[in-house]
């Protein structure tokens, strides 16, 4: 009785999907981290909300671009398959209303630019 009680708590643990947080998201590991993009398009706040909610926080530019830096837009040291443009958590500082912006990552190209917070695009994040 002992050995298959083992032997279904061995395998629950085994099997159980590690993207179960991503909440219907599509989940990459990617040098030690893991990464999860929603599948929806979401303002910048609302982005953040869903990765609160799935126990995840929303990744900054610098976690998912390590090499990336403000004079340097275009350098990240990581890409994901097929995502595309990604709110990141990280505010944009520009000349236009500074306080409603924030950056974005295209993760397939490693092209950042900024938005407003008002546009939709999907979350990244990072648990």
């Amino acid at each position: 009785m002992k050995k298959l009680f083992l032997t279904i708590c061995l395998t629950i643990i085994l099997f159980t999907p590690a993207s179960a947080a991503c909440n219907g998201g599509t989940e990459y590991v990617i040098d030690g981290y893991t990464f999860c993009v929603s599948k929806i398009s979401l303002n910048w706040w609302s982005a953040a909300n869903w990765c609160q909610a799935n126990g995840m926080h929303l990744a900054t530019i610098n976690e998912l671009c390590p090499d990336w830096t403000r004079q340097n837009l275009h350098v990240c040291g990581r890409t994901l398959p097929a995502v595309g443009s990604c709110w990141t958590a990280t505010a944009a500082i520009t000349n236009y209303e500074s306080d409603r912006n924030a950056y974005s990552i295209n993760t397939s190209t490693g092209s950042s630019s900024w938005g407003y917070r008002t546009n939709y695009e999907p979350a990244i994040c990072v648990y």
